[in-house]
This record gives C-alpha cells, structure tokens and sequence, in this order.
C-alpha cells in the first residue's frame, strides 16, 4: 500500500469537487486534523484527504505519535527564537516525494482543483511537494511552519508556481517554530513569484478561530 493511503482519513464526496491535502503535525496523526473538514467553512464543497506520516513517535507512556521525518527535538527547544530550519534536509524526504507522486496518480486528482496544505512539520513537506510538483496544485497553505531544504526549493523551476496563491499563518509567541522563520518563509515565496497572503496573530503553535475563519476564505478565493 502506497505510505500516503495507509490510515489516511478521506473525507470524500464527489470527484467533481475541489481537493484539500491536509498534512499534519509532528507527533499528531491523520486524526488530528480530520475535524477541520468540518468546521473550515467555505462556500465550495470540497474533498478533504488527511494522509498520516510513516514514523512512530514516543510522546510518553502508552502514547505514540506520528511524524513525516524525526528531527532533533532538544536542537529546536535549545535554539528557541534561534531556530532556523532553513538548511535541513528531511531524512526520507526523497522518498516521501516519490510515493506522493504514485499517490496523487491513483487517486487521479485534478492538480487545477487540488490546494495541499500543512501544520508545523505537515506545513514543512507541503511546501517542499508543492515547489516539486508545482503543477499539481492550485494553492499552498502553511500554517505555524518554517522553512526547509531553502537550498534545494531555490533552484527548482518556478514557471508554474508565479501567480499563485499562498496562505501563511502564524503566532506571535510561537514556542515551537518562531515567527521570524514565518516571515522568512513569506519572504521566500514571494521571491518565487507566489501571491502570500499571511495572518500573524496573539497565540502559540495553534489554530485559531481567526484563522480558520481566513483560510477558509482563502479557500474560496483561490477556487472561484
């Protein structure tokens, strides 16, 4: 079984409508975000597909997470505001391009209807799969994200990816990833030729209501 079909939540109801790739977080699973289908407003009625990363991760007794690649947990909590994630390299990280490629061929999405998005560490590998098959996808969101493989993603072609539309979010006392990194991000996609829209709020490494309520929006506004 293809990594990304295996414990995915697909919350699918034509194949006429519009696609949501949602990755998530380090240490969460697929279930963790499956509840945004339903309170992620938008106007458009969309296929909202929630893979699961491949790696186990110990979070404590008798609680296992899942993760896309491990990274170095006391590196990014040592380097707090620090931190710049822009030169790593996702262990695995060819691999995962390779079996989303096989992924996206069977489950035969229309890339011009196909938005793929991510949170924290999902964010992270859904702008790497996004600048590598830019012609996949209609739109890119990150939410509370940072940049990686900076030095790879800059030399990719962007003839297919100027003009498109990105959705950034992030939290001004993030403790997890710091907001410097989002604006370095935005700076980054800008400088490829993305339209970024970016929302920084009053929170941490989160979701909140306001951005939903955005990236619903946001949504629409790249589908109409």
């Amino acid at each position: 079984m293809n990594l990304f079909e295996r414990n995915a939540v697909e919350v699918f109801e034509d194949d006429k409508n519009p696609n949501i790739i949602l990755f998530h977080g380090y240490g969460a699973d697929a279930q963790d975000l499956a509840p945004l289908s339903q309170v992620i407003r938008t106007k458009h009625k969309c296929n909202w597909f929630f893979p699961q990363g491949p790696l186990d991760i110990p979070l404590g007794a008798h609680w296992i997470g899942k993760a896309w690649w491990p990274i170095a947990i006391d590196r990014y909590q040592s380097a707090g505001a620090e931190l710049d994630t822009s030169t790593e390299v996702p262990k695995g990280i060819e691999k995962l391009r390779t079996e989303f490629q096989k992924w996206l061929d069977l489950k035969k999405l229309d890339p011009k209807k196909t938005l793929v998005a991510g949170f924290s560490q999902g964010g992270m590998l859904a702008s790497d799969l996004f600048f590598t098959f830019p012609k996949n996808f209609r739109a890119l969101g990150l939410l509370s994200t940072n940049l990686i493989n900076k030095a790879y993603l800059k030399i990719l072609p962007t003839d297919d990816i100027k003009g498109k539309m990105a959705f950034i979010s992030h939290g001004h006392s993030d403790p997890v990833l710091p907001i410097s990194g989002a604006r370095a991000l935005e700076s980054f996609l800008n400088q490829a030729g993305l339209k970024a829209k970016t929302i920084f709020f009053n929170g941490g490494h989160e979701i909140p209501p306001l951005v939903l309520s955005q990236f619903g929006q946001f949504i629409d506004q790249t589908l109409d």
